[in-house]
């Protein structure tokens, strides 16, 4: 028996392997990061268990509106299918009416393609579910990780299932009465030792109820807090070049741009948006952090990322995509999002890594 799992588990780590050099293979360089993370604010109203945000050091604070402005307008005119994400470590809906008015002006200077996060313990609270509706966004996420009470209020510290669960479940109702494409909703659930017997579950209720589902292996968030995820494997020379380095860029409510949208410390800022353009930013992050990755050249990567494993857990699955253009850009081989074309790629001389 012993050997019998022993062989299983061997052909798991194979497969999963495969499926990492897969997504590997389709990393290209960009002339624009694909997937900007803008971080509207580091307040969050909740303590996840498997969140660092709980032992986050650095100030939390809401980003100012003219570093926000500056960012959004380059994107309108460089990059409009980029794809935004307005926050990330914090809690959108904190904001309130100030949120609303930076998405619509976000639209209104051209970005085409906005995603939003959130915790949905503050859906029912200031009109939010009709301005969600109503916005321009393409999707809205909802990182809900459990569906018993119990497992739920455990994972999501502070977080009523009784408060967020019939809420989650109206905006649905009322975005399928509406026969609306956008925002598709979707229910994140990621993988841990507390949620995963709930795991299909989970996928069943949110399909049922007319979200999109995506289930994720769990994040460390870079390994440089207490957070740890058991998909992680720490004893294998295998690595791929990161996919959040390679894609996404993430820049702080104080302008700083990051190593990725999960150094949630700062640990390597590249420069500051009040002092370059997203585009140069972005340059920068090829030259001192994607250019190792691609090529790799593990020893000279940032310490950051020498001690991440979050490279692993870059694959999730989702249900059938029910809505075009709203799938993560590196699972769509046809995407052209931030890419050089051909005269572009040979007049740059910048790679296309394969």
């Amino acid at each position: 028996m012993s050997q019998f799992i022993a062989r299983n588990k061997h052909v798991e780590e194979e497969a999963r392997r495969q499926e990492l050099l897969d997504i590997e293979s389709k990393l290209v360089e960009h002339d624009f990061p694909p997937q900007l993370v803008i971080e509207n604010t580091s307040v969050c109203n909740i303590k996840c268990i498997h969140c660092s945000h709980r032992e986050m050091l650095r100030f939390k604070e809401h980003m100012n509106r003219k570093i926000h402005d500056k960012i959004v307008e380059e994107v309108g005119r460089e990059a409009p299918e980029c794809e935004i994400w307005p926050t990330f470590y914090g809690e959108a809906l904190i904001l309130h009416e100030e949120l609303w008015e930076r998405i619509d002006y976000a639209d209104s200077v051209g970005c085409k393609n906005l995603v939003l996060n959130s915790n949905g313990t503050l859906l029912e609270k200031h009109g939010n579910i009709d301005k969600i509706l109503n916005s321009p966004l393409k999707r809205f996420i909802l990182s809900l990780d459990g569906l018993k009470k119990e497992t739920f209020e455990k994972i999501r510290e502070g977080a009523k299932w009784d408060v967020v669960y019939p809420a989650v479940e109206k905006l649905c109702r009322i975005r399928q009465e509406r026969g609306q494409t956008y925002p598709a909703i979707t229910a994140q659930f990621s993988v841990m030792e507390d949620n995963a017997h709930e795991a299909e579950d989970y996928r069943k209720y949110w399909t049922e109820r007319g979200a999109e589902v995506k289930i994720r292996p769990m994040l460390e968030w870079t390994a440089t807090g207490t957070v740890r995820s058991e998909t992680i494997d720490r004893d294998s020379d295998f690595r791929i070049a990161c996919p959040w380095g390679n894609n996404t860029m993430a820049i702080h409510s104080n302008g700083n741009a990051v190593a990725c949208a999960i150094d949630y410390e700062g640990l390597f800022v590249v420069g500051n948006v009040k002092d370059h353009t997203v585009k140069e930013l972005w340059h920068m992050l090829g030259e001192r952090l994607r250019k190792h990755h691609k090529e790799h050249n593990w020893e000279k990567l940032p310490t950051i990322c020498k001690g991440c494993g979050d490279w692993q857990v870059a694959g999730a699955t989702y249900e059938d995509e029910k809505v075009d253009g709203t799938r993560p850009f590196w699972y769509d081989e046809n995407s052209t999002i931030g890419r050089y074309d051909e005269t572009e790629k040979k007049a740059s001389g910048i790679p296309i890594t394969k």
